[in-house]
């Protein structure tokens, strides 16, 4: 497990941004979310979530991937228990106020189809899909203040072919800068011009260009 900057010492990308959660057992670093580079899955986004170990849901997550035909979409996804990672139209209708739904699988929610992915990254949320706002941190089940100002960080794509990363602070870490709910930022990434937009863990993003290092 790297620092942002240790990555970008080992492998040079110009843009090193913070993606989707992780935890720590046992000495050991394993993430949380969907990982998938080259073609290959990694890592799948975590399939279940409780908050007493006794009463289980099983959300689909948000992920934000180039598909095998080169387009870019946000998308749901599970892996199930076939071992297959389903990918969904849109999410399992979970709520933490009502009763759990069934694992999601190859017929629920409707629309599953396998991930066909290139390189794909989970996180907090997705905003964007199709042009709409979606902001489905409530059927993702995800705690992530989204109705506070917080700082944050997103993905997306437009429908020009561009790739927009959009950092903000919060926190009042500047004065006066207080930062953004989830609908503010899928409402910003709107207005650039996204069709598809993603939400990441928070608002690091680090740009190099050569010695010189600008955190946001």
């Amino acid at each position: 497990m790297n620092t942002p900057s240790e990555f970008y010492e080992s492998s040079k990308d110009p843009i090193v941004v913070n993606g989707g959660l992780f935890f720590a057992s046992g000495g050991f670093y394993y993430s949380q979310n969907l990982v998938i580079r080259n073609g290959q899955l990694l890592a799948p986004n975590q399939n279940y979530y409780s908050e007493d170990w006794v009463t289980m849901w099983y959300p689909t997550l948000g992920a934000f991937c180039q598909m095998k035909d080169g387009t870019f979409q946000t998308t749901w996804t599970y892996q199930g228990s076939d071992g297959i990672n389903y990918c969904y139209p849109a999410p399992a209708d979970n709520d933490i106020k009502k009763d759990p739904l069934p694992a999601p699988s190859s017929t629920f929610p409707s629309g599953a189809k396998a991930l066909e992915a290139t390189t794909g990254i989970g996180g907090v949320t997705v905003l964007l899909r199709g042009g709409e706002i979606k902001n489905t941190y409530v059927q993702e089940m995800l705690n992530i203040s989204a109705a506070s100002n917080q700082p944050r960080t997103a993905i997306g794509y437009t429908k020009n072919k561009k790739m927009i990363i959009f950092v903000c602070e919060g926190r009042n870490m500047t004065e006066g800068v207080a930062g953004l709910t989830t609908a503010n930022v899928a409402t910003v990434m709107k207005d650039l011009g996204c069709t598809e937009a993603f939400k990441f863990r928070w608002r690091r993003l680090f740009m190099y260009a050569g010695q010189r290092k600008r955190n946001n």
